[in-house]
């Protein structure tokens, strides 16, 4: 069995990362993939640790800010949500935004994740082979069924110079009529 690959989630305070990520491992039971919920403090980068971690997750969502709250809430928020997303740009680590509240976050979250492990499905080696292109029925002669033979070739081209040498012999030629 696989050992399971982490669903990273970041947010700002009261964006609903914990619930978030409790919602998605009840979802996720049956997979290989665990939600965790990653709290930052206030810090001028990304602790080496936590950086690892981002950088090994399948994948890392952020949460949106579209959920309700006060205005000076919101204010704290937003600053603390820009400051999270330029510590991520800075350490190099992709993520997407997760917008939606209750039931609709739940399943943008998981589509965003639903894309990630269609790609790594798409990687394995069984589907690539299922991937290619069908073949066409391969012909066979119907003098000695195989299917590399000349036969069919020079019968192609004995029948265009077959009607150009009848033509040659009898005098007709097919002539368009004047109109």
């Amino acid at each position: 069995m696989p050992a399971p690959q982490t669903i990273a989630l970041l947010g700002a305070p009261g964006t609903g990362t914990a619930e978030l990520a409790e919602a998605l491992n009840l979802r996720l039971a049956d997979a290989t993939l665990t939600a965790q919920a990653i709290a930052l403090a206030d810090a001028p980068h990304l602790p080496d640790a936590m950086r690892h971690t981002l950088h090994s997750a399948a994948i890392t969502l952020l949460m949106g800010l579209d959920a309700p709250c006060p205005a000076p809430e919101q204010a704290r928020r937003e600053a603390f949500d820009a400051r999270l997303r330029a510590l991520l740009t800075d350490a190099a680590v992709r993520y997407q935004v997760v917008y939606g509240q209750g039931a609709q976050r739940i399943d943008n979250a998981l589509h965003a994740i639903e894309a990630v492990a269609t790609k790594a499905r798409s990687k394995s080696a069984r589907n690539q082979l299922d991937d290619k292109p069908m073949r066409l029925r391969a012909w066979d002669c119907e003098k000695c069924s195989d299917p590399d033979c000349e036969h069919r070739l020079f019968s192609t081209l004995a029948g265009r110079g077959t009607a150009q040498r009848v033509a040659g012999l009898t005098g007709f030629r097919e002539t368009p009529e004047a109109g």
